[in-house]
């Protein structure tokens, strides 16, 4: 199963994610819940990169043959305009993540809790 757990703060803006594990779906290398969160994820990363001034906080790795962990946190001080950027891409993230988990969810699981 793929855990996806999205951090927010007292204001309930997002603040960055953590995702893990491996859906279990289909083997790897032909897991469509796998892939839909693989490029989510991607894309989310690459347009929080090129678009904030000051790059997220990233930890990306693969544990073992197929469960990955990549670790997204926002830098403390963005600027106002980056602030409403990283909301658009993360709660976009987010909202395709949910999608996937309504017709997949014995695969994927998304939560939010308050950045502690």
């Amino acid at each position: 199963m793929i855990r996806a757990t999205f951090f927010e703060n007292k204001s309930g803006e997002l603040q960055g994610f953590i995702v893990e594990g491996h859906a279990g779906y289909a083997p790897a290398g032909e897991d469509i819940v796998c892939a839909g969160v693989s490029a989510l994820v991607q894309t989310a990363v690459a347009g929080l990169k090129h678009f904030l001034t000051d790059a997220p906080l990233l930890e990306n790795r693969t544990k073992g043959k197929s469960n990955v962990f990549v670790k997204l946190i926002l830098p403390d001080h963005l600027n106002e305009e980056d602030k409403r950027t990283a909301q658009v891409l993360l709660t976009t993230l987010e909202l395709g993540m949910q999608g996937i988990a309504g017709g997949y969810g014995e695969y994927l699981v998304v939560r939010r809790c308050k950045n502690v």
